[in-house]
């Protein structure tokens, strides 16, 4: 009975020390599975994250270029404004000038007050 219940306990040790290494074996085996599957979801991720950021910065080139366009335009536009005022305002000078040549003529009206700039000061047209 005793070597019986020896070669039990030892059936039970040796028998629960393969199952324990049967299940380690696929517990490691399933873990080696869900690393990999975790690592391939991960470089995916990755790569779709690159191929949106490589998007995102092909659109900011193209938008930072449309700006860049878009205030070169404006600063044209600004440029022959002020061209085109400044044109205006030396045609403006010039008529001043030739009014007060006209005014300090022979056929002036004596007295035609003028300010200290040279502007014509406003006075009521006869009728």
């Amino acid at each position: 009975m005793i070597s019986a219940g020896t070669a039990a306990g030892l059936g039970m040790i040796v028998g629960g020390a393969i199952a324990w290494q049967w299940c380690s074996s696929r517990a490691m085996k399933r873990q080696r599975r869900l690393v990999a599957s975790a690592r391939e979801q991960y470089a995916t991720g990755t790569q779709g994250l690159r191929a949106t950021n490589a998007r995102l910065q092909a659109s900011l080139d193209k938008e930072k270029l449309a700006i860049q366009g878009r205030l070169a335009a404006a600063a044209a536009d600004h440029r022959a404004e002020l061209v085109r005022l400044e044109g205006q305002l030396r045609f403006a000078y010039a008529e001043i000038d030739r009014l007060q040549a006209r005014g300090t003529g022979e056929g002036a009206a004596p007295g035609v007050p003028t300010d200290a700039h040279g502007f014509a000061l406003t006075r009521p047209f006869e009728r």
